[in-house]
């Protein structure tokens, strides 16, 4: 497993560097940059726009800015002529590279370092991220499990159609329409944002929450149920369940030793995703319930044709989704015994 381990790691860091040459391809294809905020101003002149050109290091080779992009200024020859002034004057304006978490400064955001803009909407993003996982988890596995076993029953056809009907309406929509209800006639919920400005109590942040993580969890609560109800019934008709049963084992210990193990196999494989979408933030939902978080953000900074912090976003972004493929490949030997990684394959 430990060898395992290192191996997929390795893949994985390959995966994340060529994320980075993607993210920096798209950079240099995309028009604009910051000197395009110099068009909608009357008193800037051709020499402004030559200063930022060399302050961000826009007149360098593509190759020489990439390096720099990634490992930071200090990885390149000091003699060089991409050196440009500033550089050794205010060596704070130097990016240090993304390997070392220096994405550097943002367009929109005048000129603060994207790290910093993004840390300020990571808490929001995973608040409300976990908090529609767990939601999902608590309410979406046992409506499947109750499913399995009632199959064919009043409990099995309510589930199923419900989660159809429920399914067929585009979350966020609903979520407006909850927002509009509840939070417009009714003011039983906040209409924005995750706190009352000059409270930010615990309970009033729970009661900016409620509604945005449970419209979120919707997707996951109705896939959950739809998984653990078919994978149970796969399961249920197995040699080894009516052997565990013929044996005298009771049905509470068939059902969560046996069945319920080998049922949660594809309930991992979501994992991956479920936890991109938790630490990347959703667009929609965040949008719709004025949620401070990375999905917002990355709007802003689509619309502000910010590409340093569109670059940071990706590439986290991108991380994030292959550690999560890697979490779901380890997971697997913890829910299944019977998988073993052999190496040398």
């Amino acid at each position: 497993m430990t060898r395992y381990i290192i191996r997929r790691g390795i893949q994985s860091i390959f995966l994340v560097w060529l994320t980075t040459l993607i993210a920096f391809t798209i950079y240099q294809a995309a028009p604009g940059g910051p000197i395009q905020f110099l068009d909608d101003d009357p008193t800037s002149t051709g020499a402004d726009a030559n200063r930022l050109v060399r302050l961000y290091g826009l007149d360098r080779s593509i190759s020489v800015q990439y390096v720099a992009w990634l490992a930071g200024e200090d990885w390149l020859p000091q003699d060089a002529d991409w050196r440009s002034g500033h550089c050794l004057s205010d060596p704070e304006r130097c990016g240090r590279g993304i390997i070392r978490l220096d994405f550097g400064r943002s367009f929109f955001f005048k000129g603060r370092p994207v790290i910093e803009v993004i840390g300020e909407r990571i808490p929001a993003t995973f608040l409300l991220g976990i908090s529609s996982l767990v939601i999902s988890v608590l309410i979406g596995v046992p409506m499947g499990i109750f499913a399995a076993l009632n199959r064919g029953k009043l409990p099995d056809h309510v589930i199923r159609v419900s989660t159809v009907l429920v399914n067929t309406v585009p979350h966020w929509w609903l979520g407006l329409l909850l927002l509009i209800f509840l939070g417009g006639y009714l003011g039983l919920v906040p209409l924005s944002g995750m706190q009352t400005v000059g409270d930010g109590s615990l309970l009033d942040r729970l009661h900016h929450l409620v509604l945005p993580a449970t419209v979120a969890a919707i997707g996951g609560l109705i896939g959950f149920s739809r998984i653990l109800r078919f994978e149970m019934l796969e399961v249920l008709n197995l040699d080894y369940v009516r052997t565990a049963r013929a044996k005298g084992l009771s049905e509470r210990l068939v059902l969560y030793r046996h069945v319920l193990r080998n049922a949660l196999m594809p309930f991992v494989t979501g994992l991956g995703g479920i936890f991109l979408l938790i630490l990347s933030g959703s667009v929609l939902f965040e949008t719709v319930f004025s949620w401070p978080g990375m999905g917002r953000l990355f709007i802003t900074a689509v619309n502000a044709r910010d590409y340093p912090l569109m670059m940071a976003l990706f590439v986290i972004g991108s991380f994030l989704g292959i550690l999560g493929v890697l979490m779901v490949d380890i997971l697997y030997s913890f829910v299944d015994p019977r998988v073993k990684y052999d190496v040398a394959r």
